[in-house]
């Protein structure tokens, strides 16, 4: 069976490259612009691990980490952010992120840590 991906990442560039890497690395994916559409995502579908940015427009990615953690509380999820925002990634930390990521985000890392998360869920 092919894990399902759900990347929510406001910057349509980032969603392009983490959709191109891991369709090529044979996963299903689906992408939302924002944690409120990640949310609606989530309700609808089938969804495996959750990669989310953590500054975005409506819902923000500690907010979806949340409510993520409150309907979901075994769905792996990785947090990822800019290096300035050490704070939010500690609180993601804190919130039971699976992993925390700075951008420029390391495509073979990430791709490991997914790997590795969907591993431990089976």
């Amino acid at each position: 069976m092919t894990a399902k991906l759900l990347i929510v990442e406001d910057e349509s560039m980032v969603r392009d490259v983490l959709r191109e890497r891991f369709q090529r690395d044979g996963f299903s994916v689906v992408e939302a612009g924002d944690g409120r559409s990640g949310l609606q995502l989530l309700r609808s579908e089938a969804i495996d691990l959750v990669i989310t940015d953590i500054v975005m427009p409506e819902t923000d990615g500690i907010e979806l980490l949340v409510a993520i953690r409150e309907s979901w509380p075994k769905m792996p999820v990785i947090v990822v952010s800019a290096p300035t925002n050490q704070l939010y990634l500690e609180v993601a930390r804190r919130l039971g992120a699976d992993e925390v990521l700075e951008k420029p985000l390391n495509l073979e890392r990430l791709s490991a840590q997914v790997r590795r998360l969907l591993e431990a869920v089976d």
